[in-house]
């Protein structure tokens, strides 16, 4: 058998060297210097090699260990060499099985997906909800970890955590995208059982008013708060806009000037960004339009109608919104979601057909014969109740007792 000594002092020659060790095994050395333990096995009638390591990273007696264990494979009909390739690659789907692994394939798969019980694809701002709670909240506490490893108790602490921030919003949906994660585990033989199912009913629903909307007295003193606001000119826009176009806060948000068509007076909003998966036609009414034509004066040579200052990159978050509306003073009666709620209730009380509202707000029609009609159909009536709701919001801010918002024939 080779001794350590022979090898080390072995030179290499032009042609590569062979020297013998026992039962099949041998040392390669090549004219490079480089030294390689091969097996020569026989099975099924055909000759093999079976490459073991480089010496000196694997010694002599390694070798012949390793040589040991190819040999019992083959006994029993087992290509070593087929083995280890099998095992190499388990090692590598198994890096590639931490939890941040998988959550980083569910999520590129998922906000592309139509859901499978709504139809519907993530909107832009619900994507980047979860692609920000993912490596915020979830991953700096459970990402690292193999899948398989991970059990019921690591997710209990994680949740408690971000529960103790008083976020139990955020808390449930960081237990839906863990239980989401867990099922493609699942699916893909990474994980056995979904580690969240003891958890569900756990978290207790924080009862918010989220969407307070103004009422019929409380709206002409809020516009002509706006109208003195101090802060911001393009947040002052913002909230004059979501009155006039009723659109959710994260549409307005994440608006883009490429959107717009002047020339016809309307937005359209694509389908990516709308939380019902279609998209969306905003009849714009003069009002919206001068604020619109301010606006573009301001910000009109970037992407978005509202970058977040001092960057580029970023849109204006919602959380702005609500910070002027309490700045106005009226955070105890208004979010910026309830503008939709104003606009509904007094569209409704003026008389305005609720389907034309309903579609107005881009809600989902429950009734499939009445989902099948285009949007389009409602266009003159929308456009039409929207430039009187424009007309109506100058009214109130003037100060008028009677307020013009009557259905028009």
């Amino acid at each position: 058998m080779l001794t350590d000594t022979q090898i080390r002092n072995t030179k290499p020659e032009a042609k590569i060297i062979k020297l013998t060790d026992s039962h099949g095994l041998y040392l390669e050395v090549t004219p490079s210097g480089s030294k390689h333990w091969r097996f020569r096995f026989r099975l099924d009638g055909k000759e093999s090699l079976f490459s073991i390591g480089e010496y000196p990273h694997v010694k002599a007696a390694e070798a012949r260990r390793l040589r040991d264990e190819a040999r019992l494979l083959v006994k029993i009909g087992v290509n070593p060499t087929h083995k280890h390739k099998q095992d190499k690659t388990a090692k590598q789907y198994e890096r590639a099985a931490t939890f941040e692994a998988v959550a980083a394939e569910w999520y590129e798969a998922s906000k592309i997906k139509p859901s499978a019980k709504t139809g519907r694809i993530w909107s832009t701002g619900y994507a980047g909800h979860v692609g920000t709670l993912l490596p915020n909240d979830i991953n700096p506490h459970i990402g690292k970890l193999p899948i398989k490893d991970i059990k019921t108790p690591a997710i209990y602490n994680l949740l408690r955590k971000i529960e103790a921030r008083q976020a139990p919003t955020r808390a449930l949906l960081a237990r839906q995208i863990v239980g989401s994660v867990f099922k493609l585990a699942i699916k893909t033989s990474r994980a056995e059982y979904n580690v969240v199912d003891p958890l569900k009913g756990d978290i207790a629903r924080c009862v918010v008013e989220h969407r307070k909307h103004l009422k019929g007295d409380d709206l002409p003193g809020f516009l002509r708060k706006l109208e003195d606001y101090t802060g911001h000119m393009t947040t002052s826009i913002a909230l004059k806009l979501l009155l006039l176009t009723a659109v959710r806060p994260g549409e307005l948000c994440e608006a883009a000037w490429a959107e717009f068509n002047f020339d016809q007076a309307e937005w359209w909003i694509p389908v990516v960004r709308m939380k019902m998966g279609k998209q969306h036609i905003v009849p714009l009414s003069p009002q919206a339009l001068v604020l619109l034509y301010q606006l573009r004066e301001l910000t009109g040579h970037e992407k978005y109608l509202f970058p977040a200052q001092g960057t580029k990159s970023q849109i204006m978050p919602t959380a702005t919104l609500r910070n002027a509306v309490a700045k106005l003073g009226f955070s105890d009666r208004f979010s910026p979601h309830g503008a939709r709620g104003t606009f509904s209730t007094m569209c409704n009380e003026a008389g305005f057909r609720p389907d034309v509202i309903e579609r107005q707000l881009a809600h989902a029609e429950q009734n499939k014969v009445r989902a099948s009609y285009n949007q389009a159909e409602y266009m003159p009536e929308r456009r039409k109740m929207m430039d009187q709701w424009g007309h109506t919001l100058d009214a109130l801010k003037a100060g008028a007792n009677i307020i013009p918002f009557v259905r028009a024939a």
